[in-house]
């Protein structure tokens, strides 16, 4: 008996595939030139108005005899007279000057040697 033999066909089989789409040419869009960037500027601060009058605290003159001032009052009338010595300086020169100097104003005000 003959022996059956399959036929296979030499030829290659093709698939189709779809073309690649052509694209359109695509103009360039501007490309924008790098800006050259200065040192960081600081804010221009606004000019501030002098003001007509400071309401400044008042040292009194002398202490009554009778009423006795406390170390806390003492300090604070002191703190007050350094600072009206040193606005008077122009805020110029040694704030323990100006400390000492308020300290002999007060005691001499209060009655104190």
């Amino acid at each position: 008996m003959a022996a059956k033999t399959k036929k296979t066909s030499t030829a290659k089989k093709t698939t189709k595939t779809a073309a690649p789409a052509v694209k359109a040419p695509v103009a360039a869009a501007p490309v924008a030139k790098p800006v050259p960037v200065a040192a960081p500027v600081a804010p221009v601060a606004k000019p501030v108005a002098p003001v007509a009058s400071v309401a400044k605290p008042v040292v009194t003159a002398a202490a009554p005899a009778s009423k006795s001032v406390s170390t806390a009052e003492r300090a604070k009338m002191i703190e007050v007279a350094a600072y009206l010595i040193a606005e008077k300086a122009g805020f110029r020169g040694d704030a323990k000057a100006f400390w000492l100097q308020a300290e002999k104003e007060v005691d001499a005000k209060l009655g104190k040697k």
